[in-house]
């Protein structure tokens, strides 16, 4: 067998032009076996950094969808490609035997967010999953670690399955009214749990970010920027924990909900926000060479990047903001806007097409791709086509960004930051539970694989030893906390075994809904 693999990753690499022996697991050879998963978008980068520690070293081969130059790379489709052994991965089996290693293929289908792993697999609906066997992929030259492969990801080289598993930011119980995608049903409750086995997993972060210049726009209207622009300690875009700009719960609803038109109706005293910073400039430094842009927009209409509705990103935005579908009393996201007089609302597919929304307004680009038409969802409508700079909103995760990569920043709410260590203390609300699901009618050798998987992307020591370090921001350590209903807390926060004591699965089964509050249990180290 492992000659079989070399010969055949040797054949590839010849082929594309890079050094004999860099891929271990090519387009072409075949696995023993393939798991499907679609869902959030938010713990990609979690899943990528679990298969480095679960394959067997040296194995893993990466492939991710390459839309164009200009896109980002694995927005909609990944998978990998390695060789799992039994120590790694207890009771593997293959067709139902057990076996000391397997040639494990994973699919990850990110188009269309967290409702894409819920409600196709509740109804049995094929999806669409990128192809790595088709000639459709080229290896990266040169060569990367792990081998990392670009493939074309559409027509022939997508195959239409019915997901095995699936991966939502919030549970699926939750995907109804707003958070229903367009090519599903609502999701029926006791269908759900006929259908799925959910897995609670762990917390994760979320929070609001907004375009530099509306970011300055804000420090500058509370005083945090030192003279000439304000008699505070702070420079225009310092991102440092006292530095942040903050809006309220309230206004953070007021913009999510479509009430304000334009960012002259967002009045800082007597004068409009966009008058309070007539003239000022700052320096992006996210672009080489840097520019010095205007912090006023050219176009004061509110821009909205959101998620495609199916969203887990979305849904759990309206949870916590809008009250909605928790209450029927919740308002709504899908407000329709106007072009003309504002606000506008870009909805685009993940996480990375939220980045380029964000990106393009503000420097005044036109990379990111919204929603054309629905059922099935398809994005080729220009997102910024007039190129005009403007403030906007957004919703993500705090897996993003953290090296300001961007040119958008998160702020905080209610005066609070999105970080692990308030989050951990209550301060901080913005956070959810995810859950993995599978469906029960799937082979016993995939229910282990993910299991597996969803175990490790929610223990303590993964989440701090491979999973948050890439999401440590200036103002302070983000990204999960493992669930405190399974492993035990401390009293004050432990980065090397972070576990959050507060959870929304008190009363009952995991509901985001919820208010979270930490269980009553022997342990006594409440940290309140």
């Amino acid at each position: 067998m492992k000659k079989q693999l070399l010969s055949a990753a040797i054949a590839v690499a010849s082929l594309a032009g890079v050094s004999q022996g860099a891929f271990a697991h090519a387009p072409n050879v075949t696995p023993d076996l393939q798991v499907f998963m679609s869902g959030a978008t938010a713990p990609d980068k979690a899943l990528a950094a679990l298969f480095v520690s679960l394959c067997d070293a040296g194995t893993l081969d990466v492939f991710r969808d390459d839309p164009s130059a200009t896109a980002t790379k694995g927005r909609n489709h990944n998978a990998y490609f390695c060789t799992v052994n039994s120590t790694n991965v207890p009771n593997l089996t293959v067709n139902g035997t057990p076996v000391a290693s397997a040639k494990i293929l994973f699919h990850k289908r990110s188009q269309g967010g967290s409702a894409q792993g819920v409600n196709p697999l509740i109804d049995g609906v094929a999806i669409a999953h990128m192809r790595i066997d088709n000639g459709n992929c080229t290896a990266v030259a040169p060569a990367t670690n792990p081998p990392t492969w670009n493939c074309a990801a559409t027509g022939a080289n997508l195959v239409n399955v019915v997901s095995d598993a699936g991966v939502s930011d919030v549970e699926p119980k939750l995907f109804v009214g707003p958070n229903k995608p367009s090519n599903a049903s609502a999701v029926n409750p006791a269908q759900a749990d006929a259908v799925l086995q959910v897995i609670p997993a762990a917390g994760l972060v979320f929070g609001v970010p907004v375009t530099d210049a509306l970011y300055i726009a804000l420090q500058k209207a509370q005083n945090l920027l030192a003279a000439p622009n304000g008699t505070g300690n702070c420079q225009p875009g310092d991102y440092t924990d006292a530095c942040m700009p903050s809006l309220t719960k309230s206004e953070v609803a007021t913009l999510l909900s479509g009430q304000i038109k334009r960012w002259t109706e967002f009045k800082v005293g007597n004068a409009s926000l966009t008058d309070l910073v007539a003239g000022m400039t700052y320096t992006d430094n996210t672009v080489t060479p840097a520019a010095v842009r205007n912090v006023t927009p050219t176009d004061t209409k509110v821009r909205m990047c959101k998620r495609i509705d199916g969203s887990g990103t979305g849904a759990q935005q309206y949870a916590k903001f809008l009250n909605n579908p928790c209450s029927s009393a919740g308002l709504n996201p899908d407000w329709p806007g106007s072009n003309v007089a504002g606000p506008v609302k870009h909805e685009v597919s993940g996480s990375g097409d939220m980045e380029l929304c964000l990106t393009d307004f503000d420097r005044g680009t036109n990379t990111a791709l919204t929603v054309t038409s629905t059922n099935p969802d398809v994005f080729n409508t220009a997102n910024n086509p007039g190129l005009v700079r403007a403030w906007a909103i957004g919703n993500q995760s705090l897996e993003n960004n953290a090296t300001h990569a961007r040119p958008y920043r998160f702020i905080k709410i209610d005066g609070v930051a999105p970080t692990l260590q308030n989050v951990f203390t209550g301060a901080y609300f913005d956070w959810v539970e995810l859950t993995y699901q599978y469906r029960k009618a799937i082979s016993q050798d995939k229910k282990t694989l993910i299991e597996k998987i969803a175990k490790d992307a929610g223990a303590p020591s993964i989440i701090a030893s491979v999973l948050n370090p890439t999401f440590v921001h200036p103002f302070g350590a983000s990204g999960y906390l493992a669930n405190g209903n399974v492993f035990p807390f401390t009293q004050t926060l432990d980065l090397n075994a972070p576990v959050n004591p507060y959870s929304h699965a008190v009363a009952g089964s995991l509901s985001n809904c919820q208010v979270p509050v930490i269980r009553s249990s022997t342990n006594t180290n409440k940290p309140l």
